[in-house]
């Protein structure tokens, strides 16, 4: 993805502490997730944590080039492989979680890291909005992300969720786009 389409996302971020909402669906979404990865733990130095719903290790390891990121610069709750019977072994970016996972163990990992890494985690990034709302009501949703995002705000750290269901927008979708500093739509950004 060309550095100036990741430019909304990336001015949002510019504050520490803020909180962007991105609609973005196939293959944008991919390269927006990868390019701001890329981004922030390459370019930026910054370090990170990705809470991811919807890939595998192995998966996530191709699409963001893990290997090439800056040693210990991503961690990766990951609630899928474990389904799948996949994983890497003797991996430190990964924390696997059961599927499903609960909520709470989400938020439990997240504050194992942010305890261990004190004051170096910069960013969270949720991958998929979409895939939690298939599989969690939204007073469950609500009062995950309202823990999620006051937390990050406390430490000053960047939260950034994507949310795939660009043409329709779910309860919980609608609420946080009206509660996170800002909203970026890159199907639309794209367009103009």
């Amino acid at each position: 993805m060309p550095g100036k389409d990741l430019d909304p996302i990336k001015k949002a971020l510019k504050d520490p502490g803020s909180q962007v909402f991105v609609r973005a669906s196939g293959g944008g979404y991919i390269k927006a997730i990868s390019g701001l990865v890329d981004d922030l733990c390459g370019k930026g130095g910054r370090r990170g944590i990705l809470i991811s719903t919807q890939w595998s290790a192995n998966a996530i390891s191709r699409r963001l080039a893990i290997t090439k990121l800056p040693k210990n610069s991503l961690r990766v709750v990951d609630t899928v492989s474990l389904t799948m019977g996949s994983g890497l072994e003797n991996n430190e970016v990964f924390r696997f979680l059961p599927t499903p996972a609960s909520l709470e163990s989400i938020l439990m990992e997240v504050e194992r890291i942010i305890g261990s890494k004190k004051g170096e985690i910069s960013f969270l990034i949720v991958d998929s909005l979409s895939y939690l709302s298939k599989y969690y009501s939204k007073g469950q949703l609500s009062e995950f992300f309202q823990f999620l995002l006051n937390r990050m705000v406390e430490d000053e750290m960047n939260v950034i969720i994507f949310d795939q269901m660009a043409q329709t927008h779910s309860p919980i979708s609608q609420e946080l786009s009206s509660i996170m500093d800002r909203t970026v739509d890159l199907e639309k950004e794209g367009k103009k």
